[in-house]
């Protein structure tokens, strides 16, 4: 009896995560195509993934982005800011000299350049909800 009412429980629990995944799938998915859209209306901005962040620091941090349009990989300074590595963000800045790199082609993004930004594992989620509507899932 009491094998039943651990069994009960554990089938409840898995249900409960799969249901917030799915959740969460849906909800980052949207958030996606929101930021998508906005980035067609801002000529100014561009979308690009944090691909790695090397060295955190008090007053921003020193990251390689990924431009999702080009594929084009850039050194970028977040000025008072600390987008973790996978993050997708929407930004303007400007390109610089990078001085402790000798780089003449760093971008430099001030702190209300970030127009949006979304979660390390938001194409992960889109990818899963993407599949999921491929398939008539129900969400």
């Amino acid at each position: 009896m009491l094998m039943l009412i651990l069994l009960g429980i554990v089938v409840l629990a898995a249900r409960s995560g799969v249901r917030r995944q799915r959740q969460r799938d849906l909800v980052l998915s949207q958030r996606w195509a929101q930021i998508q859209s906005q980035a067609h209306t801002m000529p100014d901005a561009g979308l690009a993934q944090v691909a790695n962040v090397y060295q955190p620091a008090r007053r921003g941090s020193k990251a390689e982005i990924v431009w999702l349009a080009t594929g084009y990989r850039q050194d970028t300074w977040f000025a008072y800011n600390w987008p973790r590595a996978g993050s997708i963000v929407l930004l303007r800045g400007s390109t610089g000299w990078g001085p402790h790199n000798q780089n003449p082609n760093v971008f430099y993004v001030a702190p209300n350049q970030i127009l949006s930004l979304l979660p390390p594992d938001t194409m992960a989620a889109v990818r899963r909800q993407q599949q999921r509507d491929a398939q008539g899932v129900g969400r």
